[in-house]
């Protein structure tokens, strides 16, 4: 059987919270986590995936077109930085719409730990569990001894593992790195 998605745009769309419309002409402003993105010290490479299939690196700001969509020469395109940022959207009037302090994918980063309990079987195609990509072609009592916890935190909560699902994009926050704070947890 096919895999199922969810039917959507692959576009993003930046609507007005204040207007009811879309941040026409915007500006849309890429940086560091935690630091002001319109600061060009603290931005960051952004690229465009374009309508052809082609990859193009873009200045900041990056602008949106009359319907509230990121566009490049004219045409929409979907947006791409490497692991965690911050993002701040302007109007066209240069007045903050939004801004997020630190983002992966669209959500706010979470810390990912591990239980002693492991459960027997367990669909977790595309999961990432406590800093690793799941094999699927491993035993779970393999995975377990080759991984083990450098913290016995014992059962958390009623839940036999913590888990979530983490897009490609999200690997350098499970795995840390010197941006990104686990709280001491890997």
């Amino acid at each position: 059987m096919a895999d199922e998605n969810e039917a959507r745009l692959p576009y993003d769309y930046y609507p007005d919270p204040t207007r009811g419309r879309p941040v026409a002409n915007g500006y849309i402003y890429f940086g560091r986590p935690d630091l002001d993105p319109e600061i060009v010290s603290n931005q960051i490479p952004v690229s465009a995936y374009q309508e052809d299939g082609s990859f193009v690196m873009l200045p900041q700001p990056v602008r949106t077109g009359a319907g509230g969509v990121p566009t490049w020469n004219g045409s929409s395109v979907q947006l791409q930085v490497s692991g965690e940022y911050s993002i701040k959207v302007l109007d066209n009037f240069r007045a903050q719409v939004y801004y997020a302090p630190s983002s992966i994918g669209g959500t706010r980063p979470t810390t990912i730990i591990r239980t002693q309990l492991v459960p027997l079987s367990i669909s977790l195609t595309n999961r990432f569990i406590n800093a690793y990509l799941f094999n699927a072609n491993i035993s779970w009592t393999n995975y377990y001894n080759s991984k083990k916890p450098i913290m016995n935190l014992g059962a958390v909560g009623s839940a036999p593992f913590n888990f979530e699902n983490i897009p490609p994009q999200r690997v350098d926050l499970a795995q840390g790195n010197s941006s990104t704070d686990l709280g001491g947890i890997s």
